[in-house]
């Protein structure tokens, strides 16, 4: 009898312990911005973000439901609980601070404009009256072009694929987004021949609407969520893989 209730001590203990790993989070990402997220020809969310989200879930021993979203609706999805976590290159601003939680800043991006070759664009304050610039609505950049060019056109689109079909169709001047993005998912097979970055790189010391950096968005009443992922988040910093991830998409330029 001491040997079984031994042996059913144990097996209950492994059942609760398991029971304990198996925290089930969704986590929404807006999948038309590669190479972060985006869907690939099976249909499967691929990318830097959704790995690295992976990799977070799996060292915090997170059940993690990783799905597609809508930009628009991703950060009402989260305040209002449909969602417990978002990833999508989301950068940490003041603004964003009062609506919900931010995990350790996992990277320190830097934006650039994109535009056609031998353009001759003048990227200051004034530099582009007349100008369109197509961004994607809701995002750093917007705020930016909007605050930053207020003689220029603004395009805003919900996608973050959209405004580049704006781009090389010729209705817009330029698109500014991360350079990482520009450079690894756009400039690359034909379009490497016909646009650039043009302008300066932007950072969040350069201007408050770019933030603090990259961060996991988390629902602020969820601090035991908040804690695991930032515990995931610095075993797969400390181990190296992290580091790797980012070799794997962005090699030693990462922008």
């Amino acid at each position: 009898m001491e040997l079984r209730g031994i042996v059913l001590g144990t097996l209950l203990a492994m059942a609760l312990s398991g029971a304990a790993r198996a925290e089930q989070v969704t986590v929404a990402t807006d999948a038309t911005f590669p190479p972060f997220e985006s869907v690939d020809a099976d249909g499967k969310l691929v990318g830097y973000d959704v790995e690295l989200m992976e990799a977070v879930c799996k060292a915090a021993e997170l059940d993690c439901n990783i799905i597609a979203a809508a930009w628009d609706g991703m950060i009402p999805g989260l305040t209002a609980g449909k969602y417990d976590a978002l990833i999508s290159q989301l950068t940490v601003t003041d603004a964003r601070r009062k609506i919900m939680a931010f995990s350790d800043i996992y990277s320190h991006p830097t934006f650039r404009f994109v535009a056609k070759k031998g353009a001759g664009l003048d990227i200051k304050p004034g530099g582009l009256a007349g100008k369109t610039i197509a961004v994607q609505t809701g995002t750093p950049m917007d705020a930016f072009v909007t605050k930053t060019f207020p003689e220029a056109t603004i395009k805003r689109y919900d996608g973050g694929s959209a405004p580049y079909l704006e781009l090389t169709a010729g209705r817009a001047d330029l698109h500014m987004s991360y350079e990482a993005q520009i450079t690894h998912s756009f400039l690359t097979g034909d379009n490497a021949s016909g646009f650039e970055l043009v302008g300066p790189q932007y950072t969040g010391q350069d201007a408050p609407e770019f933030g603090e950096g990259v961060a996991i968005a988390i629902n602020r009443r969820n601090t035991d969520l908040l804690q695991k992922i930032n515990a995931g988040l610095a075993t797969i910093r400390q181990n190296g893989e992290l580091a790797a991830i980012d070799a794997k998409y962005f090699g030693a330029n990462k922008g």
